[in-house]
């Protein structure tokens, strides 16, 4: 024990949920570990691997929310050499495997294994066959017996300096920073949607882009490998062979053979997530658009009296002899998603119609938040403490710090800092 355990049970007993940490019998809790490193609460030279490398951090990460490592998004450097990645938090090294991570793949991006006690070895085995360095504080702090319990008192000597925006900066200003980062976006969503379709033709290159925006986690490959393995142009060949009285349940059976999709990665989802319900939407919408989906995709953006009623024109109600008030196959929360990311990339690329989509992204309200964008919205509230994200341009923007600041080390770097 490094301090004494009245001063550890007053300091759990400040930490919300470390009630449910590591056993009694450790010097410290994960949860107070996880203070440690979140507020970079040690000297640099506490933090080394078993073999004595020296650990530099150039950014901790953010904290993660859910399952998966504990920070996501670090950048540390071990013996000079950067690592980007993940990072997760054990009191004794041993407990990554001990916890099952060593065949999750969730843990396969670590950039480091932060611990107190290295008992297992320098490197630690992740899913996939690699491994990541250890970095441990117990040699450093066996010799000082006292520093734990200031470490643990200490004010955090890292924040991410968008939380100081409000007071640096004027609501107009990071509202105009937000709107730029999400025109960006967006236009870069439209030149790759672009580069596909000079390669494929249009009519491919939206159907790859519609089958493979409805994928989903683990499955999301597969409905890549769809789109090629039966193309739109095979669909709408089947579409006119259909001489039943379901042409979209005859589409669904056509694609739901097709689908080459590993059991496992689905096994874990909700019965309204299922893939065939998701192929069920995709051909319900490919025979609303009588197999035209190009056509359907710019007359709904050219003729759509407001975003809200366009992204009516993409949604599909529920199964004609589903059970009463079941579930739409495509609700409005994710045809908003179709429409954002693909709808009207798609219809931007007709010069005609480029600026009536961002328009209609532009007055798009903004949907619920997205898990790894909390922190920013968390950040970036106004100034009585309401979100400040109104519109999809602005979330888009959101994603947009995330993917090109906020992942890559960009903190103090980025426009809001």
């Amino acid at each position: 024990m490094i301090c004494g355990a009245a001063v550890l049970h007053a300091r759990r007993s400040l930490i919300p949920g470390s009630q449910i940490a590591e056993p009694a019998a450790d010097p410290l809790s994960e949860a107070e570990l996880s203070v440690i490193w979140g507020g970079q609460r040690f000297p640099a030279e506490a933090l080394r691997t078993p073999d004595g490398r020296a650990v530099e951090v150039v950014h901790p990460g953010r904290r993660g929310s859910g399952p998966g490592p504990d920070f996501r998004d670090a950048i540390v450097r071990v013996d000079g050499v950067e690592r980007r990645g993940d990072v997760e938090l054990h009191v004794r090294a041993s407990y990554f495997g001990m916890h099952g991570h060593t065949v999750d793949p969730a843990y396969s991006d670590l950039a480091l294994h932060v611990v107190y006690m290295a008992d297992d070895g320098v490197e630690t085995a992740v899913a996939g066959g690699g491994s990541v360095p250890v970095a441990a504080l117990e040699p450093w702090l066996s010799q000082r017996r006292e520093e734990l319990a200031r470490w643990l008192g200490e004010w955090d000597s890292w924040r991410e300096p968008c939380r100081t925006a409000l007071w640096r900066l004027s609501d107009e200003t990071i509202a105009t920073e937000l709107s730029r980062a999400g025109k960006g976006r967006f236009w870069d969503k439209a030149t790759k949607l672009g580069e596909t379709v000079a390669a494929s033709g249009e009519d491919e290159g939206l159907w790859q882009a519609l089958l493979d925006a409805v994928g989903v986690g683990g499955d999301r490959e597969a409905f890549r490998r769809l789109a090629l393995r039966l193309p739109a142009s095979l669909a709408g060949e089947l579409l006119a062979l259909f001489e039943d009285d379901d042409p979209a349940g005859s589409l669904t059976a056509s694609l739901v053979a097709a689908l080459d999709v590993d059991p496992a990665s689905i096994r874990v989802l909700r019965p309204l997530n299922r893939p065939e319900r998701r192929l069920a939407a995709v051909a319900s919408l490919f025979v609303r658009a009588g197999g035209d989906l190009a056509s359907y995709a710019r007359r709904t953006v050219m003729e759509a009296e407001s975003a809200r009623a366009l992204v009516e024109a993409w949604v599909v109600g529920a199964p004609a002899l589903g059970k009463q008030g079941s579930a739409a196959l495509l609700g409005r929360e994710r045809a908003q998603e179709l429409v954002t990311n693909v709808v009207l990339p798609f219809s931007s690329l007709d010069p005609s119609l480029a600026q009536r989509a961002l328009s209609l992204l532009a007055s798009l309200p903004a949907g619920p938040a997205y898990g790894k964008t909390l922190f920013l919205e968390k950040n970036l509230v106004t100034g009585d403490g309401k979100r400040r994200v109104r519109t999809v341009l602005e979330q888009q923007g959101l994603l947009a710090f995330l993917s090109g600041w906020c992942s890559q080390g960009g903190c103090g770097r980025c426009p809001l800092s």
